[in-house]
């Protein structure tokens, strides 16, 4: 008896000393299986370069709740998505709890300061930017990328599934979303789709279907739409520096390729589309996503309000 008890306090002893970055390990390694490669990439950069830093090698069960709401703070402050740091700290203690590391969570009495959002219209072009934009994409003379912003700013689809299309995907008016391109250990590799909602058809207007015939006869022997000399799909970084170098040196303001999901949205709903219809076009899993896509490219509208009344 008195042996076992001495094993259970040394346990207990083994397990108290035990280090933020030492338990976080092992949850990642319970995470891995749930997620896709190049989202457990993303997280476990999270932890290697913001909260390793600040606990890696503090014990965990000596972490208090100020110490964690002083750097959820700081996170915050700094960091856009600092309320996602505060999220794996959450499971990272919850995973401690299950295994009889601590008793308490110091992070349920955390509270997240939502960083103010610096109002900006660098996130997609409205209609006749888009148009500006379509104009200096046209003037380059060079098919591919013309057929590339087209199909981002007139499908919605994300720059992955784009970029993953086949021709074989591409059936007279409709093209059907059923890959992506994702980033793994050994690099971009197609795969799966973001989420099953992601799997869809989307119809083309005339326009965009010109464009991929001429580009298809221009490329009778590839698999891949976008296609490198290596007979695989192009780098995901290859659109950003191509936008890039489009609008330098014009008053045309450069955004993020996501913008483009953003901009094709502002045209549906302009066109009188259902959230329904648009949550569908995008492949999105929830609809609040949609309706705060909604929300984030209508702010503009508001301010025409006054000036309609004006003219009454």
């Amino acid at each position: 008896l008195l042996q076992l008890q001495s094993d259970l306090e040394s346990e207990e002893e083994i397990k108290k000393e035990i280090t933020v970055e030492e338990i976080s390990k092992k949850w990642l390694k319970e995470y891995a299986d749930t997620v896709q490669d190049s989202t457990y990439i993303k997280t476990s950069r999270n932890f290697k370069n913001h909260i390793y830093p600040a606990f890696g090698n503090r014990n965990i069960a000596t972490i208090t709740a100020i110490q964690m709401q002083e750097q959820v703070n700081e996170w915050s402050k700094k960091l856009v998505y600092g309320r996602k740091l505060k999220g794996l700290m959450n499971h990272v203690f919850k995973y401690a709890i299950r295994h009889g590391y601590i008793e308490t969570n110091p992070v349920d009495s955390v509270v997240t300061t939502v960083r103010k959002k610096v109002d900006s219209k660098s996130d997609f072009y409205n209609k006749d930017e888009l148009k500006t934009f379509m104009k200096l994409v046209a003037k380059t003379k060079d098919l591919e990328k013309l057929v590339l912003f087209r199909l981002l700013a007139f499908t919605g689809a994300r720059k992955g599934e784009i970029l993953a299309l086949k021709w074989d995907d591409w059936t007279d008016n409709t093209l059907s979303i059923n890959k992506a391109i994702t980033r793994g250990f050994e690099g971009e590799s197609v795969g799966a789709t973001k989420n099953k909602s992601s799997v869809r058809l989307i119809s083309l207007d005339q326009k965009t279907i010109d464009l991929l015939s001429e580009y298809r006869e221009m490329n009778p022997s590839t698999t891949f739409i976008f296609e490198s000399p290596e007979g695989k799909p192009i780098p995901s970084s290859l659109p950003r520096k191509w936008l890039l170098q489009i609008v330098k040196g014009t008053e045309v303001r450069p955004i993020k390729i996501h913008g483009f999901r953003h901009t094709h949205a502002s045209l549906c709903f302009e066109a009188g589309m259902t959230l329904k219809q648009v949550q569908h076009r995008l492949g999105h899993s929830d609809l609040k996503t949609t309706m705060n896509v909604y929300t984030h490219i209508t702010k503009q509208a508001k301010d025409d309000i006054g000036e309609k009344f004006a003219c009454l």
